[in-house]
């Protein structure tokens, strides 16, 4: 063809949806430290402070299968810039409240429940939505680029700005988080929507029916075998990861001997290894495919769990914690392109809240079983009982993982989707 200079290219308006996404992942960073830092400064009680981190997970469990419905009942494109502008609106009230000194931890547990509440939504839109931009090019691509850019700026950027910010001014870091959530609103309102983003329904929505349709994409999740399967790995990994996250910092001090203040070195590795992943996705996608990335670091988890608990060298323990942040992090990007492409679009966000929920809902368990072991076994003991685990679940799933299952399926989709963009 005349022009093709042979590199697949997004559609139009996909580096808008990349800066938006990117832009709030600041705001996020910055707001999630700030929260938990102002958490300490209204109480010195664990289990005050506890709650309110608490109230910012709990929206996965008890609102994000429900708000993954709704996602298959409105149009996506503009339901993603009016959840910024929400997300601005219940922060111009708590800076105000801030300012008015209003706050106690209640009111903390609130906005965090709040805010989060409402990005369960917003990030099941934005992986909705991701398909309509991807053009010529690939799901796993674009979907690195996405998870990337958030992450870095959520973890790399956000989360010590955040701290710096609220050590200034209380109310500041809550404000750059609105302005990052205006900046998104603006980038993804002048996005020009395919028509694809505006689901059909049939029924009108009620409670009956929003429960009944949330149930039933549980159901299409159990019953399509292989995103049954991936489901079931993530959750696991989460498991596995939050038991060892939940005791990393006395794990640190006692067994690897080192200070609380290179705990945060030791974060920031963990972090690198994330990064990593999700820059090496395409690369190894394209070189392995995806059901043998899979298969590859499914199979390599359990071995940095046992380095782990086997050793109380520093840099080792290091290495292996970046090794579960890559997996992490490529386990994200393959899976995220597994659900774009085999959910139909109509169903999408019911399925993708039903997925959110089990992958979501396995980490604090995962953190409560790992405390318990450590209490009762050791602080080496939840890396081991991580190891166990993976090595019976993999044993059992890998078979189901070969590219020979996987590739077809996302081929098959990718192919189609081209063919509807070229009309």
């Amino acid at each position: 063809m005349a022009g093709d200079t042979g590199r697949p290219r997004f559609a139009v308006g996909f580096w808008r949806l990349w800066s938006a996404t990117t832009a709030s992942g600041l705001g996020d960073g910055v707001r999630i430290t700030a929260i938990a830092v102002f958490a300490t400064v209204l109480t010195t009680n664990p289990l005050q402070v506890a709650l309110v981190t608490v109230a910012g997970q709990l929206p996965w469990a008890v609102v994000g299968p429900f708000a993954g419905t709704l996602v298959d009942r409105v149009n996506r494109w503009r339901a993603l810039w009016i959840c910024d502008v929400l997300r601005t609106a219940v922060l111009a009230v708590f800076i105000t409240l801030i300012a008015l000194g209003q706050v106690g931890v209640a009111v903390l547990a609130v906005i965090a429940f709040v805010l989060s509440s409402v990005e369960t939504m917003a990030e099941n839109l934005s992986q909705a939505v991701v398909p309509d931009v991807v053009g010529d090019g690939s799901l796993d691509s674009a979907n690195s680029k996405l998870l990337g850019g958030q992450f870095v700026t959520t973890e790399f950027l956000g989360a010590p700005l955040g701290t710096a910010l609220f050590v200034l001014s209380r109310p500041l870091p809550f404000v750059i988080d609105a302005v990052s959530f205006v900046v998104s609103t603006v980038l993804v309102a002048s996005i020009k929507a395919p028509r694809s983003s505006q689901p059909a329904a049939s029924t009108p929505m009620t409670p009956r029916v929003l429960v009944a349709e949330t149930v039933a994409g549980m159901r299409w999740l159990w019953h399509n075998r292989l995103l049954r399967t991936v489901c079931l790995m993530v959750g696991l990994l989460n498991f596995a990861v939050l038991a060892v996250l939940g005791i990393a910092v006395l794990y640190a001090v006692q067994i690897l001997h080192i200070s609380r203040a290179m705990y945060g070195l030791l974060l920031l590795i963990i972090a690198v290894g994330g990064l990593v992943g999700l820059l090496a996705a395409p690369k190894l996608v394209e070189k392995l495919g995806r059901g043998r990335t899979i298969q590859l670091l499914l199979a390599l988890c359990p071995l940095s769990f046992l380095v782990g608990g086997f050793t109380s060298n520093p840099i080792l323990a290091a290495a292996a914690f970046a090794f579960v942040g890559a997996s992490i992090s490529l386990a994200n990007v393959v899976t995220t392109t597994l659900r774009q492409a085999l959910i139909p679009a109509e169903l999408f966000g019911r399925v993708n809240g039903a997925y959110r929920f089990v992958v979501n809902g396995m980490s604090p368990l995962g953190g409560l079983v790992g405390g318990l072991v450590a209490g009762g076994l050791g602080l080496r003991a939840p890396f081991f009982l991580a190891a166990a685990v993976f090595v019976v679940a993999i044993a059992a799933a890998l078979p189901l993982l070969s590219n020979r299952v996987v590739d077809p399926l996302v081929a098959a989709h990718e192919a189609k989707e081209k063919v509807e963009v070229h009309g």
